[in-house]
């Protein structure tokens, strides 16, 4: 799939002399960082559980 995106941009910018393959690549590592970060944060494993601030005695 990626190898077609590929292709696919090289064509587009013979023709039209628009995004170079790099910016593809660079762009669609950006997008995969972005879709990681957000299933971390909405994860929950990075909170902390609420019975470990009881034992510290914070109420």
């Amino acid at each position: 799939m990626i190898d077609q995106l590929m292709i696919l941009a090289e064509s587009g910018e013979h023709a039209t002399g628009g995004v170079t393959p790099p910016m593809v690549g660079i762009g669609v590592f950006i997008i995969l960082m972005i879709l990681l970060g957000i299933t971390y944060l909405t994860g929950g494993t990075h909170q902390r559980k609420r019975d470990e601030t009881r034992e510290h005695g914070d109420h």
